[in-house]
């Protein structure tokens, strides 16, 4: 017989933004490169008593005591791949709440929305639930910074969400994005730069410059007023 319980706990997905287009971009021996090296990388920045429930390709389901711990957990990952040159973004969801663990899986709709959280955040965003910050702040003085996003509608949610951005405190992103694989890019060591509708762009290989020089406005957002 199976054991099941009852459990309250926070969950965690954290996924890379861009991957489809970092492995149309750079090919299939990269993109797996860059999939050990994130799975290499999460397994380094969570310790117990977080849990890495699921590592599977491009997305980690982590599972946390309280917020607290996932905080400072996702900020040791954060600040790590912040640091790491030709290394894509990543983009995390939270929600706390019940689930049903069985065997060794949870189930239930604050996993459910855990993960259209994740869906909703761009990279390098931490978006959390509501449920998340109240708790944050019952403590208070926590070294965080939080922005709220207001009323979202999510996939296949009757009702919108309340959602929060989280901003790490002493975080720094030292990287320019490329904007063709969204991998990042030491600005310093870029292979090449070009200038797009009044804004300078950066990129770590010369196919990326070659596919962004012919179509731009196919990866970055045209501003009308700039032109």
């Amino acid at each position: 017989m199976i054991n099941e319980k009852n459990i309250e706990a926070t969950f965690c997905f954290v996924d890379i933004a861009g991957y489809t287009a970092l492995t149309d971009t750079h090919g299939e021996v990269t993109a797996a490169d860059v999939i050990a090296d994130f799975s290499e990388l999460i397994m380094l920045s969570i310790k117990p008593p977080g849990q890495i429930q699921e590592l599977i390709g491009d997305c980690a389901f982590l599972v946390f005591p309280d917020p607290f711990i996932a905080i400072n957990a996702l900020s040791d990952l954060y600040k790590v791949i912040a640091n790491r040159s030709n290394f894509p973004i990543v983009r995390t969801g939270l929600h706390h709440g019940p689930a049903l663990l069985r065997g060794n899986r949870y189930f239930g709709s604050t996993v459910n929305l855990t993960s259209r959280v994740t869906a909703q955040a761009k990279g390098g965003q931490i978006l959390g639930t509501k449920q998340i910050v109240d708790i944050l702040y019952q403590v208070g003085n926590f070294n965080i910074e939080v922005e709220h996003q207001g009323l979202v509608s999510l996939k296949n949610l009757s009702q919108p969400v309340d959602l929060y951005e989280i901003l790490l405190s002493g975080f720094k992103h030292e990287y320019a994005i490329d904007p063709v694989c969204k991998m990042q890019v030491d600005k310093r060591q870029a292979i090449g730069e070009l200038h797009f509708n009044g804004d300078k762009y950066w990129f770590c290989s010369l196919s990326c410059v070659e596919r962004f020089s012919k179509e731009p406005a196919s990866y970055v957002r045209v501003d009308s007023s700039k032109k």
